[in-house]
């Protein structure tokens, strides 16, 4: 299969909003693909795969028609359980950079490390649960990608200094934030910034 200019990346997330420790916001990112058909053909497919019963989710939601669709952009398919977690399938699309190439199935089948930028409006929602998380890149290596995910945040016009708090965990010892988490920063409205690197499951 010839290789394309971007990426399709399924993202599932799950928010577990009555989690006994607090809110989980668990996500993965089983497959990505150069072709976007298979991945949305993925996504429909993937709580299935993953071994729920789609009759146990209400509302279950999966995408056909666009002009009604009112879950977000890139989701394809939107499901609540009884218990009150929030299930999201999404495509996140980038560029491919590392010139990869998929099988004749359109989906890429080498090990992958996905950078990912989550922003956390603790301001509209003190217990976190409003958030949003985006694929900012897709690499084959892990010190590629973390050393990517170092310059997420950080250009010509936003430095350091410019967030309120600006944390890096580089030195291989876990963070308060989890073990994919490279980056921690505040905003001055109180945003809060994850950048974190996680395998392809």
């Amino acid at each position: 299969m010839p290789e394309q200019e971007s990426l399709f990346v399924v993202k599932r997330t799950i928010l577990d909003p009555k989690h006994p420790t607090g809110l989980s916001f668990n996500i993965t990112l089983p497959a990505t693909f150069t072709d976007l058909q298979a991945a949305k053909a993925e996504a429909k497919a993937l709580l299935s795969k993953e071994g729920y019963d789609t009759d146990f989710f209400t509302p279950y939601k999966a995408k056909s028609d666009p002009s009604d669709w009112k879950y977000g952009d890139g989701v394809i398919v939107f499901a609540k359980a009884p218990s009150g977690e929030v299930f999201k399938v999404e495509i996140d699309t980038v560029q491919n950079s590392a010139g990869l190439q998929s099988d004749a199935s359109g989906k890429v089948q080498q090990p992958l490390y996905h950078v990912l930028q989550t922003l956390i409006e603790y301001n509209d929602d003190r217990s976190g649960s409003e958030r949003y998380t985006i694929v900012e890149g897709t690499y084959t290596d892990r010190r590629h990608a973390s050393d990517q995910a170092l310059r997420v945040l950080l250009d010509t016009d936003m430095k350091r200094e410019d967030f309120v708090e600006y944390d890096e965990y580089t030195d291989g010892t876990e963070g308060p934030f989890g073990p994919d988490v490279i980056v921690h920063a505040v905003k001055e409205g109180g945003e809060n910034v994850l950048v974190s690197v996680v395998a392809d499951h």
